[in-house]
């Protein structure tokens, strides 16, 4: 289990990391303007930020679920910490990627902000997690790391604010006015009264 997270919740971050991130690496095999059209200016503007971000991003979230498994974490504490560090070089080339892509953004400046606190907090986060557990303070680095993950996450938010809105007929640029923003703080919200209400004593 998932740092004891209740087990339909468990399951549901499983699902949703793995099949969002395995769905999104079909740009290494299919045309990126037939699979994402909305991101293939950055081929022509940023074809290295792009990139980056396109295959590192899918990479951290395929890698996070394995993060947080704590019998993987206690049998194989060795693979844990080559998978923390692929995990967060994959978090460092994706959010650069990201920052490197927001001067193409064709969005708003509200939008723009939101995905570049984002990256900013991704890459802080992760740090700070790496930098907790090399200190030998594992609490706080579990801790972090599951902010660190909580933005991971973001990837599969965004997909599931997005749908209903652009099924509801919006474009996709006024979707993000909601999902650069919510995609990453209700995330956030949710993991803070989580660890809230798992520290009170009982």
């Amino acid at each position: 289990m998932l740092l004891s997270l209740p087990r339909w919740y468990s399951w549901f971050f499983w699902i949703g990391a793995l099949s969002v991130g395995l769905i999104s690496l079909r740009t290494l095999v299919l045309p990126l303007d037939v699979v994402m059209p909305a991101m293939a200016h950055y081929l022509a503007d940023v074809p290295l930020g792009l990139q980056a971000h396109i295959i590192a991003a899918p990479l951290a979230l395929i890698l996070a679920p394995f993060q947080l498994w704590r019998s993987l974490r206690a049998r194989r504490p060795v693979l844990h910490r080559w998978t923390g560090r692929a995990y967060g070089l994959a978090v460092l080339v994706a959010a650069i990627g990201s920052l490197v892509m927001v001067p193409h953004f064709t969005g708003s400046t509200f939008a723009a902000l939101g995905f570049v606190a984002l990256a900013v907090l991704w890459i802080g986060f992760t740090a700070l997690g790496i930098a907790k557990a090399r200190a030998g303070d594992l609490s706080a680095h579990r801790r972090w790391i599951l902010r660190s993950v909580a933005l991971t996450f973001a990837a599969v938010t965004l997909r599931l604010i997005m749908a209903p809105l652009m099924a509801m007929g919006w474009e996709l640029n006024d979707t993000y006015l909601i999902t650069a923003w919510g995609s990453w703080l209700i995330n956030l919200a949710v993991l803070e009264v989580w660890q809230a209400r798992r520290l009170q004593p009982a």
